[in-house]
């Protein structure tokens, strides 16, 4: 019955190849191409066109732009004041008209302008470590995924070759039925359990579609636009030292950057505060012509304020140091919380590339080989049908499940650069195996 399991492996291929070649037909575009997604579609190339296309980050990024062009003029002076005054009983007089002009300009105290300009400037930090968060958040959020989106088409694939499998199988027990080989229920139950099949396929095409919707909506493009046929997700990498990912996450992760800054922000507001108490300065010149004497017609001038409520200025201080406090407070709590966090994902990425390495060199080796045993000793009589069916559902329980496996591991890959802030060795770059 050699000859029964190689027809049925090549029976197997066949079919994955009428899924994709269908599935091709069913998308058509020009020389491979969907707008300006090329197919087949990477994990890299999907995770550019989002960063690219994503209204919320083009959002922040108009944001950092307003709080850059904030800083120049929050250390700047206030605009001079022009005031002019006449006497209108001098009007058309032979003396000439009488007036007052006077230029004055605010002075703040001391250090008050730079205070301004830092805070400002701490904000178009916050504004920028808050855009490279949000990148690191859509491209884990594309790559999940895209993880998604190989696991369907391969899940969708995997049922269409076991359907083929029952079909063929089918095929031989009426055949052996006819012969007075095997009983009609064996013909009966390929016909139900391919029947199963064809409903899950029904499930796994309603999955393409929803995956398809969230990949648009990273895409910012009707949910019904047509997504190309994915590449094979990339072979596993080297995971790095946890201990260096930590210590990387806590030198650059824009969250905790992001942070820091407005801990520095709050601390110039305290100083800013602390400003207020003393007097604010004006100095003026000016030109009266209402004076009779020429010499006593120029004048200058100096006001400031003075400041005698003293307690709103103290509490306008304690609240921008409890202010200070809690950036402080919010910064170590976020630096507890993304280590918990990394540290966990670690452990979570590690765990899934070992369960992958057991379905792709154990799991999914061990059911072929069951299934091909199955099928020969059916065919030779020595085996029921009945195990040969359990062969077949373990066989495409192992397939599924590598196939999960696969794309939960490049799931969690992509988490732990997102807690981790930044980039790590594709998987595939190193050419290694966990």
């Amino acid at each position: 019955m050699r000859h029964l399991s190689k027809s049925l492996t090549g029976v197997v291929g066949l079919a994955l190849l009428i899924v994709v070649s269908a599935a091709h037909a069913g998308n058509p575009a020009p020389r491979g191409r969907h707008g300006s997604l090329r197919a087949p579609l990477t994990a890299e190339s999907f995770t550019v066109a989002v960063l690219a296309r994503n209204a919320s980050l083009k959002a922040l990024r108009e944001a950092l732009v307003a709080a850059l062009s904030d800083v120049r003029p929050a250390g700047a002076l206030p605009d001079p004041v022009l005031s002019v005054s006449g006497a209108p009983r001098t009007f058309g007089s032979a003396m000439g008209t009488g007036a007052d002009v006077e230029v004055s300009q605010a002075l703040p105290w001391w250090g008050t302008l730079e205070a301004r300009k830092e805070i400002a400037r701490a904000d178009a930090e916050v504004a920028r470590h808050d855009l490279e968060a949000l990148r690191l958040r859509l491209a884990a959020t594309a790559r999940e995924v895209f993880a998604d989106w190989v696991f369907v088409h391969r899940a969708l694939a995997i049922n269409a070759a076991n359907q083929s499998v029952l079909a063929e199988l089918r095929r031989i027990a009426s055949v052996r039925y006819a012969t007075g080989k095997a009983a009609q229920a064996d013909v009966l139950q390929a016909e139900v359990e391919r029947t199963v099949l064809a409903q899950q396929q029904l499930t796994w095409r309603r999955k393409i579609a929803v995956v398809a919707a969230r990949m648009n909506a990273l895409l910012d493009r009707s949910p019904v636009s047509p997504i190309p046929l994915p590449a094979a997700l990339p072979a596993p990498a080297n995971l790095p030292s946890e201990a260096k990912l930590l210590q990387r996450a806590l030198l650059t992760h824009p969250q905790l950057k992001a942070l820091e800054a407005q801990e520095h922000a709050a601390r110039a507001r305290v100083t800013l505060a602390g400003k207020q108490r003393y007097p604010q300065w004006r100095v003026s010149a000016g030109y009266s012509s209402m004076w009779p004497d020429p010499a006593m017609r120029p004048t200058v001038g100096l006001s400031f304020t003075v400041p005698l409520d003293q307690g709103k200025y103290r509490a306008q201080i304690d609240a921008a140091q409890a202010q200070a406090r809690r950036a402080e407070y919010a910064l170590q709590s976020e630096r507890a919380r993304l280590l918990a966090d990394l540290s966990a994902a670690y452990a979570s990425t590690r765990e899934a590339a070992k369960s992958l390495a057991l379905y792709r060199d154990d799991l999914a080796p061990l059911s072929r080989d069951a299934l091909d045993v199955a099928l020969s000793e059916y065919g030779s009589g020595r085996g029921g049908f009945l195990e040969v069916l359990t062969a077949e559902q373990h066989q495409l329980d192992t397939e599924l499940g590598l196939a999960r496996a696969q794309s939960e591991y490049f799931d969690r890959w992509a988490a732990l650069e997102r807690l981790s802030g930044s980039s790590l060795a594709r998987p595939n770059e190193t050419g290694a195996s966990p």
